[in-house]
């Protein structure tokens, strides 16, 4: 919303994310009936159960901020943003461990964004690191259609591999994903969104791409001091009024 000129944030709040070695990709299948059967296990490293002390560590501040262009989708800690249409909401149903989420379910859309740091990516390049996630993508689908790279080269100023994957989930399920990897410095990004090929298609391929390019790392340190600003000259102006 907008009050007196500045723009503020909604906060939404979700588990904290921590720079660590994150399992690729392992299973991400949706029956395009809902997102109840969209699998989010990564499946080559087990993740430990959380000790007593992680548990009780306060969980982040995830932020949407609304203005005419879109909503901004900011997961501050992990330092990641992306702009959806307004139509579009945070959905934190689609993958357990994905550092941005959200959805159109009126059009069946869905857009995840899941990081990975870790040293042994770096014997490989973003061409090889991005085929090896596809795979396994690729691997849980009940048959393949077939894959086709798009022109995308770059997500902002960043090196990306983007491909087009289609295939089905189950049986007369068909689907399409727009699986894209960047790298940025030494970690590795995976923005996953997806539809069935009619919607694809006919209506909202450019829209998927558009949201897959807004895509940026982001300051933590001064996305807080922005929002302690706005704050500040909301309540300042507020005050003014009161005189």
């Amino acid at each position: 919303m907008l009050c007196f000129g500045v723009q503020l944030r909604s906060v939404i709040m979700r588990s904290a994310w921590k720079a660590r070695a994150i399992a690729p990709l392992g299973v991400l299948v949706l029956g395009l009936s809902g997102c109840d059967s969209l699998l989010g296990s990564r499946t080559e490293v087990p993740t430990p159960e959380p000790s007593e002390e992680e548990a009780e560590e306060p969980v982040e501040a995830q932020a949407l901020n609304a203005d005419t262009a879109g909503t901004v989708l900011l997961n501050a800690e992990a330092g990641v943003e992306l702009t959806i249409p307004l139509a579009w909401s945070e959905d934190m149903r689609l993958h357990d461990s994905a550092e941005l989420q959200a959805s159109d379910t009126n059009n069946e859309l869905y857009i995840i964004v899941v990081a990975e740091e870790d040293k042994t990516l770096s014997r490989l390049g973003l061409r090889e690191n991005a085929e090896n996630y596809r795979r396994l993508l690729i691997n849980q689908l009940h048959s393949l259609e077939g894959e086709a790279p798009t022109e995308v080269a770059f997500i902002g100023d960043n090196f990306a591999s983007q491909y087009e994957i289609r295939g089905q989930v189950a049986e007369n399920i068909p689907i399409v994903y727009l699986h894209t990897t960047v790298l940025i410095e030494n970690r590795y990004y995976q923005i996953v969104a997806w539809t069935n090929p009619s919607q694809y298609d006919n209506a909202y391929k450019s829209e998927l791409q558009n949201i897959t390019q807004t895509f940026r790392e982001v300051d933590a340190t001064s996305q807080a001091g922005e929002e302690l600003h706005a704050w500040q000259a909301v309540y300042g102006a507020q005050w003014l009024m009161s005189l």
